[in-house]
């Protein structure tokens, strides 16, 4: 079977190229037509400038995907041919897994072009499970991206007040649109005093680094009360070079406020749900799908673009230099 998928040759350049794909499968594997996949910003757009250090070319991108199941393995009990599942995949027409996270039947509770946003929710929910944060707490998150936007809904609906400091000034718009009520934007007001008049001069009980920026870590503990937490949600890229000693202070001395660093990589829970720990992607997957279903996470408010995967240049680009236009990308593989 043929199919087509996105492939980075270079920095900065995307194409949409042919592949052959062999429809054996593993025992666990299923066989999927994607419908939808959604580009990641943050990880997806520091693979195609190679922000990443060592990042090599080719590669592929892309990982969270919703499509239907044309043929599974022997052992596969969660989906049949027919449904409509879930999983982390590349961006591919047709590819093989063994992630699937969720399976539905026909009709789904909501649109289709939602459902890969559930990835960069429970992306986002790895700060909220790693934090002390509790019911009226207030959380400051920096960056209102797909990662950023969703940690701040996912704090709110846990009872937590939550801060959002953001530049562009759509996503700004955004975030209010999912419920997002106390909105700083750093071109227009400092945001340590602004954080600081809301929180009654003592600073955020956590703040959530939602970027990637390690420019932004000083930000982050100065947001940040006494004995408070810093949580790093997004994946530090690029060179920062400063006193790491300046920084170091804010979490050993009491002065600067005896700050616990924390980080909320996603991975630091087990993929599948086994009983072992309390918390596992897939049960995050789960808890998150029905959150949207219930309307209590956004995700239309986050679609800005709907595309033909032969245009994902112009996507990345979008991306990459046009922040407050895009946000949300859809890749539509009917398209093709």
């Amino acid at each position: 079977m043929k199919g087509k998928r996105i492939v980075m040759p270079s920095a900065y350049n995307v194409t949409l190229e042919d592949f052959d794909i062999d429809e054996s499968l593993a025992d666990d594997q299923i066989l999927m037509k994607t419908h939808y996949s959604l580009i990641s910003p943050g990880t997806e757009c520091a693979g195609y400038t190679a922000l990443q250090s060592g990042t090599k070319f080719p590669h592929g991108s892309g990982y969270t995907a919703v499509g239907e199941v044309l043929k599974v393995g022997q052992k596969v009990k969660k989906c049949v041919p027919g449904d409509i599942v879930f999983c982390y995949t590349s961006h591919e027409s047709i590819t093989k897994t063994n992630s699937i996270f969720l399976a539905f039947r026909r009709p789904l509770d909501f649109d289709e072009k939602q459902i890969p946003f559930i990835r960069m929710a429970t992306v986002a929910m790895t700060s909220l499970r790693v934090s002390s944060a509790e019911l009226g707490d207030t959380v400051a998150v920096i960056g209102l991206g797909l990662v950023g936007n969703y940690a701040s809904q996912i704090f709110g609906a846990a009872g937590i007040r939550v801060i959002g400091v953001e530049r562009e000034t759509k996503r700004l718009e955004i975030a209010s649109k999912c419920g997002i009520k106390y909105l700083v934007n750093p071109e227009k007001e400092n945001p340590r005093e602004k954080v600081m008049e809301l929180t009654g001069g003592k600073g955020a009980d956590v703040t959530v680094e939602a970027i990637g920026n390690p420019k932004l870590i000083d930000l982050a503990f100065q947001l940040t009360k006494s004995k408070g937490e810093v949580i790093l949600l997004g994946s530090p890229r690029g060179e920062y070079i400063t006193d790491v000693t300046s920084i170091l202070d804010y979490v050993h001395n009491i002065g600067k406020g005896a700050i616990t660093l924390k980080s909320a990589h996603e991975w630091v829970y087990p993929t599948m749900h086994s009983g072992e720990s309390k918390h596992s992607i897939e049960r995050n997957t789960q808890i998150v799908y029905n959150l949207f279903k219930d309307g209590k996470l956004k995700a239309k408010e986050l679609l800005t673009h709907v595309i033909n995967p032969a245009d994902a240049k112009s996507a990345y680009d979008g991306l990459v230099d046009k922040k407050d236009d895009y946000l949300g990308v859809i890749m539509d593989w009917s398209l093709v």
